[in-house]
Protein backbone atom coordinates (compact mmCIF):
# COMPACT_ATOMS: atom_id res chain seq x y z
CA UNK A 1 0.00 0.00 0.00
CA UNK A 2 1.41 3.73 -0.97
CA UNK A 3 2.10 5.54 2.26
CA UNK A 4 2.08 8.43 0.39
CA UNK A 5 -0.96 8.40 -1.15
CA UNK A 6 -2.69 7.00 1.92
CA UNK A 7 -1.49 10.16 4.41
CA UNK A 8 -2.51 12.97 2.03
CA UNK A 9 -5.24 15.26 3.61
CA UNK A 10 -8.23 16.76 2.88
CA UNK A 11 -7.43 19.94 3.64
CA UNK A 12 -10.60 20.36 5.47
CA UNK A 13 -10.16 20.47 9.59
CA UNK A 14 -7.22 18.99 9.48
CA UNK A 15 -3.89 21.43 8.91
CA UNK A 16 -1.15 19.17 9.68
CA UNK A 17 -0.57 15.29 11.10
CA UNK A 18 0.68 16.42 14.45
CA UNK A 19 -2.64 17.91 15.14
CA UNK A 20 -4.54 15.30 13.23
CA UNK A 21 -6.69 12.99 16.44
CA UNK A 22 -6.75 9.48 16.48
CA UNK A 23 -10.34 9.67 15.61
CA UNK A 24 -9.52 11.96 12.07
CA UNK A 25 -7.53 9.32 11.13
CA UNK A 26 -9.20 6.11 11.61
CA UNK A 27 -11.61 7.73 9.71
CA UNK A 28 -8.81 9.11 6.79
CA UNK A 29 -7.12 5.80 6.67
CA UNK A 30 -10.91 3.87 6.86
CA UNK A 31 -12.31 5.61 4.10
CA UNK A 32 -9.49 5.45 2.27
CA UNK A 33 -8.74 1.66 2.70
CA UNK A 34 -12.72 0.57 2.36
CA UNK A 35 -12.80 2.20 -1.03
CA UNK A 36 -9.54 0.12 -2.05
CA UNK A 37 -11.39 -3.01 -0.82
CA UNK A 38 -14.55 -2.37 -2.17
CA UNK A 39 -12.61 -1.61 -5.56
CA UNK A 40 -10.62 -4.85 -5.40
CA UNK A 41 -14.17 -7.07 -4.47
CA UNK A 42 -16.11 -5.43 -7.54
CA UNK A 43 -12.94 -6.31 -10.17
CA UNK A 44 -14.00 -10.10 -8.68
CA UNK A 45 -17.17 -9.77 -10.74
CA UNK A 46 -15.54 -9.50 -14.00
CA UNK A 47 -14.35 -13.13 -13.36
CA UNK A 48 -18.01 -14.32 -13.57
CA UNK A 49 -18.05 -13.42 -17.13
CA UNK A 50 -18.45 -17.06 -18.11
CA UNK A 51 -17.60 -15.99 -21.97
CA UNK A 52 -14.13 -15.35 -20.93
CA UNK A 53 -13.50 -17.24 -17.92
CA UNK A 54 -14.28 -20.94 -17.23
CA UNK A 55 -14.77 -22.08 -13.34
CA UNK A 56 -16.23 -24.29 -11.52
CA UNK A 57 -18.38 -24.02 -8.48
CA UNK A 58 -16.01 -24.99 -6.17
CA UNK A 59 -13.42 -22.69 -7.07
CA UNK A 60 -16.30 -20.18 -6.85
CA UNK A 61 -17.10 -21.59 -3.54
CA UNK A 62 -13.21 -21.48 -2.46
CA UNK A 63 -12.65 -17.79 -3.47
CA UNK A 64 -15.51 -16.59 -1.31
CA UNK A 65 -15.08 -18.67 1.44
CA UNK A 66 -11.69 -17.20 1.89
CA UNK A 67 -12.96 -13.39 1.37
CA UNK A 68 -15.80 -13.98 4.04
CA UNK A 69 -13.16 -15.55 6.40
CA UNK A 70 -10.98 -13.09 6.28
CA UNK A 71 -13.68 -9.95 6.81
CA UNK A 72 -14.60 -12.13 9.86
CA UNK A 73 -10.52 -11.89 11.12
CA UNK A 74 -10.53 -8.67 10.30
CA UNK A 75 -13.95 -7.77 11.72
CA UNK A 76 -12.98 -9.51 15.45
CA UNK A 77 -9.86 -7.39 15.81
CA UNK A 78 -12.53 -4.33 16.27
CA UNK A 79 -14.75 -6.50 18.75
CA UNK A 80 -13.36 -5.08 22.09
CA UNK A 81 -12.79 -8.37 24.55
CA UNK A 82 -12.53 -8.22 28.64
CA UNK A 83 -9.20 -10.24 29.18
CA UNK A 84 -9.66 -11.99 32.71
CA UNK A 85 -6.84 -10.29 34.67
CA UNK A 86 -7.38 -12.57 38.62
CA UNK A 87 -7.29 -15.69 35.89
CA UNK A 88 -5.94 -18.68 37.77
CA UNK A 89 -4.20 -21.59 36.39
CA UNK A 90 -5.73 -25.00 37.01
CA UNK A 91 -5.68 -28.61 36.11
CA UNK A 92 -8.89 -29.38 37.01
CA UNK A 93 -8.47 -32.01 39.96
CA UNK A 94 -7.63 -32.13 43.65
CA UNK A 95 -4.36 -33.05 44.82
CA UNK A 96 -5.32 -36.49 46.84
Amino acid sequence: MNEAVENVTDNTEVTSKQEETKAEKFIRLGEYRMNKAMDAIGRLEHLANKSAYEYTPEQVEAMFSTLELRVADVKAKFTVTKTRENATFSFGTKAE
